[in-house]
């Protein structure tokens, strides 16, 4: 009788504890929306390969045309955060966030740094008819780089693409174990 009373106060007791879990915080380091803009800023440069690929201005944001698969992926590219946006420290981690509509199963390439310190990330996505997150991890940046800029690369992504937003983060650990 006492083994099972011992036994159910060391159960009640634990489950009075609580263990606080090692979380991640995204810490913004610059934001870019595209809603409601009038007209693409200077920066906004777009390079696309066919003569049908082109990027405007409409409710929602930007519509990026790429009229079909593309030989290299990258092409057509925009300039979705201005160069000078952001700095960039080697060995921290970090996130690119797209808020965009997808019109087509694909892949985005998607550079974040200055023009002699890109690292480009590989971004799988599936079409759908709303607003999608795409979050594009970048693991150890491999260079310190002030003036930063985000370059989208939509090759693999045939159709009408809109992006909404794009905002770069800095995931750091945080937390720890804490028991109450």
């Amino acid at each position: 009788m006492r083994i099972r009373l011992l036994f159910v106060m060391m159960m009640l007791g634990c489950l009075s504890l609580h263990a606080q879990l090692e979380t991640d915080t995204l810490v913004s380091l610059t934001k870019v929306n595209y809603v409601g803009i009038k007209e693409l800023a200077a920066w906004s440069q777009f390079a696309g390969e066919q003569p049908e690929d082109k990027v405007e201005v409409v409710e929602d944001g930007i519509a990026i045309t790429n009229s079909k698969l593309q030989s290299q992926s990258w092409q057509p590219q925009l300039i979705v955060v201005p160069d000078g946006s952001f700095d960039l420290v080697e060995g921290h981690n970090y996130i690119v966030r797209l808020t965009m509509k997808i019109p087509s199963d694909g892949s985005f390439y998607v550079n974040i740094g200055t023009w002699t310190t890109n690292i480009m990330a590989l971004a799988p996505v599936k079409a759908g008819d709303g607003f999608q997150i795409i979050d594009v991890e970048y693991p150890e940046y491999k260079y310190n780089a002030t003036g930063c800029h985000v370059v989208l690369g939509c090759g693999w992504v045939p159709g009408k693409i809109i992006l909404k937003e794009v905002e770069v983060f800095e995931k750091q650990n945080g937390g720890g174990t804490a028991i109450k």
